[in-house]
């Protein structure tokens, strides 16, 4: 999830990681706001501030960085897998608002910039244990209707070409909450789930988003449907530490 929340709740670095920044091919200390504004020629773009025209900016990047220089789940989420387990973590963020399953596929823009951003980082490090791919996506396919059958297609596919262009070793889910609060969400919903408990590839690292975006405070009060910092500190922090024990084991 690219991030957009009400505001930038702290900005610590998060001891033992690293964020891995595509434009400048460097490792830098890991904290809070995180992610780049990439356009479609892969140069710098433009963050998304108060002013900003969305929906130019969609049309103009290829990812973006947290809106507003707010904050993300990425730090709680390393802060949470580290504890786990002791071990050190590059972060690769590659995230886009308002993008469909279908915009992330083989052949895009987005996969491109995924792979590529990926496969640097990789390259860059000194040393790689596992390659685990973190995936928060959904509620703009809910928003166009599309089914069950069709998200565990595109999902499945997805994780294929990744296995192969980057050797991942775990597919995690983030399930997504309810964003268009009618049977459009349960399609998504039960497609993350459906495919976590059928393919060995794929592991469920929360479900509580169907909780917290129920609660006000998890919520950003100013952009409808979107979650604060806090309900993201939330989301971060619970699949980072489940993620760090399924490491252990």
């Amino acid at each position: 999830m690219q991030g957009q929340t009400e505001a930038l709740s702290e900005s610590e670095v998060v001891e033992n990681a690293y964020e891995y920044k595509f434009l400048s091919d460097s490792l830098v200390p890991l904290k809070n706001p995180v992610g780049e504004n990439i356009m479609y020629d892969n140069t710098q773009g433009k963050s998304i501030e108060s002013k900003t025209d969305l929906s130019l900016w969609l049309k103009e990047h290829k990812t973006g960085s947290a809106c507003y220089g707010n904050t993300n789940l990425v730090p709680e989420f390393c802060r949470a897998y580290i504890k786990e387990t002791g071990k050190e973590l590059l972060a690769v963020h590659v995230a886009k608002g308002s993008t469909e399953i279908h915009q992330w596929l083989p052949g895009t823009d987005g996969y491109d910039i995924l792979v590529k951003k990926s496969s640097a980082a990789i390259k860059k490090a000194d040393k790689v244990d596992k390659i685990y791919f973190v995936w928060l996506q959904g509620e703009s396919d809910a928003i166009y209707s599309k089914t069950k059958a069709y998200y565990k297609e595109k999902i499945t596919e997805l994780n294929e070409e990744l296995k192969k262009d980057l050797e991942i070793d775990k597919f995690g889910v983030i399930r997504v909450g309810h964003f268009t609060k009618d049977e459009r969400d349960i399609e998504i919903i039960d497609a993350q789930t459906e495919i976590c408990e059928e393919n060995p590839d794929f592991l469920m690292l929360t479900k509580i988003a169907t909780e917290i975006n129920q609660q006000p405070e998890y919520m950003n009060p100013y952009v409808a449907g979107h979650y604060s910092a806090k309900g993201l500190e939330i989301l971060g922090s619970l699949s980072g530490e489940a993620l760090g024990k399924f490491r252990n084991k």
